[in-house]
């Protein structure tokens, strides 16, 4: 649609062309261009002719304002020349339809050639001849910048009006049912939706509950919808498992995500939004929303789709507290008007509550107290008349700033309806020593909204934290003392260690009975040597570090080799066999799988029927290397299996249960996780007992 002042310029172009082809008219005196140069020189807008080749003919006088060059330098240059390579490539399109002789119109950002950017709207109008062809195109371009801004200024102020609407509607709910049913009328109404509805997470958070809905047929959402999982595939599900919005802009992306939702009668409109609903860092449910028509949301929508799940979710928070207080109020009253004659009973009550409480007026004055404040606080009550008297109470936050009277949650409930639970404070009391407390506040409102009181509650923790901090330098304490006796142990053993062996290889010959008697002593030093380095490892783990590893080619097979040789010189009485196929080598640490297969070893040996075998295999046919140990025996009890890589994990029954402290397997799963493998362990009566441990060859990447 041409705008007036177009369609009166089309039609002088139309009168002057035709009194150019009059032989004799007055017209014949003067150019064709100049005509209509004369015709809209003085237009408020950029009126030009451009001829087929793409060259401006002429100009107005707004060419000049708009490019800061005389016309006269504009007229005859081609239009990239003007507006510039990047203003002219996105009107080219535009240009060539004109010069096609079609009739354009369009509205865009333009980039011009001066620097700048400008929000055009642009009418192109060809010049036919007579025969057909079309000797160039009309120009009309405005400058619409301001007036979109304009636009945008009144479609956020309507959203202001709208949001505000909503706020004002939902402050007059107050149980959470009203809520929720305002929620969605004035939601939908707010966005233009074709549908709303508002579903909310159950106390046990594995159910949906739909609170209201807006839009929907006539028994659409059946006994079905009114409760359903949690996992349920549906859009709640993602705004609340991600906590952000969902958005599909037409039904066949909804359909991608959600096939089964075709067909379903409770499918409305070609767009659709989930908004999460969220509480203090919290997701209470979600609120959907569906569209008549495909729609793409702009940044600004979404804001504002977002500011109003905002306020919807505080009004509903807000109506479950008030339902909270109200159901409490009216028990209260209740027990008022049964204990009307019995008015001291409050006053006893407060007596022996081991929390301190206190009670403000709307105005913040301090009306009453439980005992236990003067306990908690080191003072007597101080009744202050106002907010700006709370600075009689010292306190600090956790970071060490001071409590300014309006920070206080007592002053922030009464002050902006904040409601605070357990917020952790540091006071000083008048003899200097530091206490440790919890503070919690609401503030409490009657039938009709209206605040009656606030109430704050405070509950003395010091000890709590006490025992706390007390339990943690425990233990740091026992894991340091314990790798401390655990590294000077291990001097009395080396020396040990050492003499046994010198008297094992000593030129004198020793008895059957003396020899036994060494080899016991060697078995012992070997075992609480382990024992010794598990305990070691586990003081580096627990204090943060972990286990180190040095990788170098090794053969796992000759690793197992050494580990059997070893403890069968220390075991000769039992059966260890070693079986290896494949290729068993690969890149770790030879000293640490010694211990691992060590510390497998000497469990089976434990745990295992002495009469049985005890079989170490290696096969490394596959990518990875695996390495089994396998013991005959009383089975692993099924409910020790899943926490059998704990520290001080053992089994009860079976084996010498004081050979070992229980941290060997827990060593064992950290020096493959180190060397980024994998164990596990399964165990019967039948097929025994097998731990299967997983190597990769080279580290992973």
């Amino acid at each position: 649609m041409l705008t007036p002042s177009l369609s009166d310029f089309v039609d002088k172009l139309l009168v002057l062309e035709l009194s150019l082809r009059q032989p004799g008219s007055v017209a014949d005196g003067q150019g064709f261009l100049e005509k209509l140069l004369i015709t809209v020189d003085t237009a408020p807008v950029l009126l030009s002719y451009v001829d087929s080749a793409g060259r401006y003919r002429f100009c107005n006088q707004a060419y000049e304002r708009w490019f800061g060059e005389k016309r006269e330098f504009i007229v005859g240059k081609a239009m990239p020349e003007v507006l510039g390579e990047a203003a002219y490539a996105s009107i080219q399109e535009a240009v060539q339809s004109a010069l096609s002789g079609r009739r354009v119109h369009f509205e865009r950002v333009v980039r011009y050639r001066s620097g700048g950017s400008r929000m055009v709207r642009a009418d192109y109008v060809p010049h036919v001849l007579p025969d057909g062809r079309v000797a160039g195109f009309v120009a009309m371009v405005e400058d619409i910048t301001e007036l979109r801004r304009s636009e945008q200024q009144r479609r956020a102020h309507l959203r202001v009006e709208r949001l505000y609407a909503v706020s004002s509607a939902l402050s007059q709910a107050l149980l959470p049912e009203e809520v929720a049913q305002v929620a969605v009328r004035e939601g939908a109404s707010a966005l233009e939706a074709l549908s709303a509805s508002l579903v909310l997470v159950d106390a046990e958070g594995t159910s949906f509950e739909l609170s209201a809905a807006h839009g929907f047929p006539e028994g659409v959402l059946d006994e079905r919808w009114r409760r359903f999982p949690l996992g349920t595939p549906l859009m709640y599900r993602e705004a609340v498992r991600t906590g952000r919005s969902v958005l599909y802009g037409n039904l066949e992306a909804f359909l991608r995500d959600y096939p089964e939702q075709a067909g379903s009668p409770a499918l409305l409109g070609r767009a659709f939004v989930a908004l999460p609903l969220r509480v203090q860092g919290s997701v209470i449910g979600a609120f959907g929303f569906s569209f008549e028509h495909e729609r793409e949301f702009s940044p600004e929508e979404l804001q504002f789709m977002e500011a109003l799940g905002q306020q919807c979710a505080v009004a509903i928070e807000r109506a479950r507290l008030y339902a909270a207080e109200r159901q409490a109020r009216a028990e209260a009253e209740q027990l008022r008007d049964r204990l009307a004659a019995e008015s001291t009973l409050l006053e006893t009550v407060l007596k022996q509550l081991p929390v301190g409480v206190v009670i403000a007026e709307p105005g913040g004055r301090l009306v009453r107290s439980s005992a236990a404040i003067e306990t908690i606080w080191g003072h007597a009550f101080v009744p202050s008349t106002g907010i700006s008297e709370y600075g009689a109470y010292q306190g600090y936050h956790p970071d060490g700033r001071p409590y300014a009277p309006e920070d206080w949650p007592l002053a922030r409930s009464l002050l902006h309806g904040e409601t605070v639970v357990r917020e952790p404070v540091t006071i000083i009391r008048p003899d200097a020593s530091r206490r440790q407390i919890d503070v919690s506040s609401t503030l409490v409102r009657d039938a009709a909204g209206r605040p009656v009181a606030g109430v704050v509650v405070s509950t003395d923790v010091t000890q709590h934290h006490e025992l706390r901090e007390a339990l943690r330098r425990e233990g740091e304490v026992r894991e340091r003392l314990l790798g401390i006796v655990s590294h000077d142990l291990r001097n009395p053993l080396q020396a040990i260690s050492t003499a046994s062996h010198l008297l094992l290889s000593s030129l004198a010959p020793l008895t059957a009975s003396q020899r036994k008697w060494v080899s016991r002593i060697r078995t012992s030093v070997l075992r609480m040597d382990r024992l010794i380095r598990d305990l070691l490892d586990f003081v580096r783990i627990r204090q943060g570090g972990t286990l180190p590893i040095q990788r170098q080619p090794m053969s796992l097979e000759e690793v197992g080799r050494a580990a059997v040789d070893e403890l069968l010189a220390a075991h000769p009485q039992r059966q260890l066999l070693l079986e290896a196929r494949g290729e068993t080598g690969g890149e770790w640490d030879p000293e640490r799988l010694i211990q691992l297969l060590g510390n497998l070893l000497s469990n089976a040996l434990t745990h295992g029927a002495e009469g049985a075998p005890i079989q170490v295999r290696v096969n490394g046919e596959g990518a990875q290397v695996v390495l089994e140990v396998a013991n005959q025996g009383i089975p692993i009890p099924p409910e020790l299996l899943p926490r059998i890589f704990e520290p001080f994990t053992r089994a009860s029954g079976g084996g010498n249960a004081l050979k070992g402290v229980g941290l060997g397997l827990f060593i064992v799963h950290e020096i493959v996780a180190a060397h980024g493998g994998h164990i596990d362990v399964s165990s019967s009566r039948e097929a025994g007992t097998v731990f299967r441990v997983r190597l990769p060859r080279v580290p992973l990447a």
